[in-house]
């Protein structure tokens, strides 16, 4: 490892061959009803979720292919602890935002490996995190636009957090691409 340019240490090798299924996208009743739970403080209620976004949405942040989705994150009234890490040959991007209406969505972060195989996915000791919901989007570059990673989310093991995880390839269960871990006190 570089002295001058250090990578944040990151075992990625927990992450590889894990069962995966493609994941069903929740629907408008659904992800309302979570997001009322959420917002009651029930724990419940606190993941990650697949669902879709309008076309716009995805043109407007240059995102493709065939794994098209956003991830519904619902947080908790704590602070929240944002830590992104990545171990993938192509350069990873973490796109987070306020909302999926493609004409109101702010970027709160928009993270990007600085180069393949580098574990620095956004600061190394992450950020703080204000807002109760969020939606996030895991990518990876190809020529001048991003195709959508497959994705899972995980508990964290206290269950004061989840990890939700992509890959950047199909033909292998290794979902160490683009991941963020989400953790609460």
């Amino acid at each position: 490892m570089s002295k001058r340019f250090p990578i944040p240490v990151f075992d990625h090798e927990q992450y590889k061959n894990l069962e995966w299924s493609a994941p069903v996208l929740l629907g408008g009743d659904d992800q309302a009803r979570l997001k009322r739970a959420a917002a009651a403080g029930d724990a419940s209620a606190f993941g990650s979720y697949p669902i879709a976004a309008a076309a716009d949405f995805y043109e407007r942040f240059k995102l493709r292919g065939p794994n098209l989705h956003v991830r519904m994150c619902l947080l908790p009234a704590a602070e929240v602890t944002l830590v992104g890490r990545s171990h993938a040959w192509a350069i990873q991007g973490a796109l987070l935002v306020d909302s999926i209406d493609p004409a109101r969505a702010q970027v709160l972060h928009e993270w990007r490996t600085p180069r393949p195989m580098n574990t620095r996915l956004g600061p190394d000791d992450g950020v703080t995190i204000a807002l109760r919901e969020l939606y996030v989007v895991c990518s990876h570059r190809y020529a001048d636009y991003w195709v959508v990673n497959r994705t899972a989310a995980v508990p964290a093991p206290d269950a004061r957090g989840f990890d939700v995880l992509s890959a950047s390839v199909d033909d292998a269960n290794d979902f160490h691409a683009c991941n963020l871990s989400f953790r609460w006190h």
